[in-house]
This record gives structure tokens, C-alpha cells and sequence, in this order.
């Protein structure tokens, strides 16, 4: 959720939410998670959402592998961290890897 806000903070191009989960694709585009645990924190993303343009895609899990080393060392550490313009030494070796060029 904190990506999400800095995203529609620091620019004003469509938003991109990757993910390797159908499941939280489908509730952030419909209501199939309003009811479950994460209720709550879907309904927080969509109201973040519902002032920019939104652009749900599915990649596999190879494809997200920033974003599974991050929530690792997020776990790990205990901790959630922003590093604006820099890049964390635990994912120096992937961010180029998984970077996408996208083109709308």
C-alpha cells in the first residue's frame, strides 16, 4: 500500500501493479477479496487507485523476483524501508533482471 501511494505521489502516469497472484489481481479489479482477511487493505489500495489510472498485470513468479527478495528481507529485518533513487545492496544483483520497460 505504501508503494502504491508514493507511486501516485511522484508522478502522474497510469499506475502498473505487477503480480505472480491471480487471486489479488481479481480483488483489486473486483470485490472477491472484500470479504476475506485482507479485506481491509484491498479496499485501502482501491480507494488509492480509484484516482489515477490503474493497470493490473499478471507475470510469473520469475518475473517478480525484486519484489519476493525485498519481501524476504522485509520479514527478515523487520522492518519496511523507501529508498528513492537508490537501489538496497540485497537486490543490487536482480533490479536489473527484472526491470520493464512498459509501453501504453
Amino acid at each position: 500500500m505504501q508503494g502504491m501511494a508514493l507511486a501516485i505521489q511522484h508522478s502522474d502516469l497510469p499506475v502498473v501493479v505487477q503480480s505472480d497472484s491471480s487471486e489479488a489481481l481479481a480483488g483489486l479489479s473486483g470485490n472477491a477479496l472484500s470479504h476475506s482477511a485482507y479485506g481491509h487493505l484491498v479496499l485501502e489500495i482501491k480507494e488509492l487507485m480509484s484516482n489515477r489510472e490503474f493497470v493490473p498485470l499478471k507475470i510469473c513468479r520469475s518475473q517478480n523476483r525484486v519484489a519476493d527478495r525485498l519481501a524476504n528481507y522485509s520479514r527478515s529485518e523487520r522492518a519496511t524501508s523507501v529508498w528513492l533513487r537508490s537501489v538496497r545492496p540485497c537486490i543490487e544483483d536482480l533490479w536489473p533482471l527484472d526491470c520493464n520497460t512498459m509501453t501504453f
